[in-house]
């Protein structure tokens, strides 16, 4: 079994028809035989990406309520929401001295550099960071995790 922590590029993947859309929609229909974390922070970052789409008029109002409906739902069913503490922020914040990081990408990255330092705590796997957004991608490797780019499939 597999860990994996899907950052906002990664989970509206799993929504909206675009490159990388069926390797994300593969991987969370075999949830049962890994372990899918997602930050809490997602939890507004999913909801206004899809505003932003029907802004951008690619996403009728009805199909972002749809979909936002059915994140919701898949939150409850088999992600596993990675809360954003004050020792989270906290890191989020050090990563910002490091390096050029927007806050809620210094979020989704402080939640998985959390949720691998529990791992590895109990000697288990370390999560495998899915992320789309190439910035992220890098700093992520320079911190040493693991990374998959669903960009990278069709």
């Amino acid at each position: 079994m597999g860990s994996y922590f899907l950052d906002t590029s990664a989970i509206v993947k799993h929504y909206v028809p675009e490159q990388g859309h069926a390797w994300i929609v593969t991987l969370c229909d075999s949830a049962p035989n890994h372990e899918l974390y997602i930050s809490q922070a997602a939890l507004v970052e999913v909801v206004a990406a899809m505003c932003r789409r029907t802004r951008e008029q690619s996403m009728t109002t009805i199909d972002r309520d749809r979909l936002i409906s059915t994140f919701r739902q898949d939150c409850h069913n088999f992600f596993n929401i990675w809360p954003v503490t004050t020792a989270v922020y906290t890191i989020a914040g050090d990563l910002c001295c490091s390096y050029s990081l927007r806050a809620y990408d210094a979020l989704q990255l402080a939640c998985v550099l959390t949720l691998r330092s529990k791992a590895l705590a109990a000697q288990a796997s370390a999560p495998i960071f899915v992320c789309a957004d190439i910035d992220l991608i890098n700093i992520a490797l320079s911190v040493k995790l693991s990374i998959e780019n669903p960009n990278n499939y069709p």
